[in-house]
């Protein structure tokens, strides 16, 4: 592979995504636009964290619509995941995802959606624990959400505190 020389810093960089690999373009080339082109595989995989694949059982959470969605976290990593579910309407700016298998919840937004796939970045990952108080960070709605799909029993208030009084 060629080695890349150094560019002005007015050079504009193009990214094209292909299915296979081009001749890097001369030195010479008068345009003010670098064009770099990459391999497809490469262009989807924009991360700079590695992903691993996952199987994991998940669930969408839209607070500003109390909307959950169940999904399927095909893969992740530390700042980001895909899920795959069967249908979505419009994606808020802001969203939860909560994975059932690792007790996690996820704050975030959608990098890119389809009718059935969905990409997301993260920017707060808080584990959660029956033993332990909700995280500050954690809403409270997020909680119960978990609370209810993890299957763990949600306290109840007793009746035992009221007092009537004539």
């Amino acid at each position: 592979m060629p080695a890349l020389t150094e560019r002005p810093a007015s050079t504009v960089i193009k990214t094209i995504a292909t299915g296979h690999r081009a001749a890097p373009a001369p030195d010479s080339a008068p345009d003010s636009a670098v064009e770099i082109i990459q391999p497809y595989d490469q262009f989807m995989n924009r991360r700079v964290e590695p992903r691993f694949d996952s199987d994991a059982r998940g669930c969408l959470l839209f607070l500003s619509r109390s909307e959950t969605i169940p999904c399927k976290i095909v893969n992740q990593s530390a700042s980001g995941a895909q899920v795959l579910f069967d249908t979505i309407g419009d994606v808020p700016a802001e969203l939860w995802l909560i994975d059932l298998d690792s007790n996690t919840a996820k704050r975030g937004s959608a990098a890119w959606s389809t009718p059935h796939k969905m990409g997301l970045k993260f920017n707060l990952i808080q584990r959660l624990s029956l033993t332990a108080p909700r995280p500050p960070k954690v809403p409270e709605d997020v909680y119960r959400a978990w609370l209810n799909l993890s299957g763990a029993n949600i306290p109840k208030p007793e009746q035992d505190d009221v007092l009537f009084l004539d």
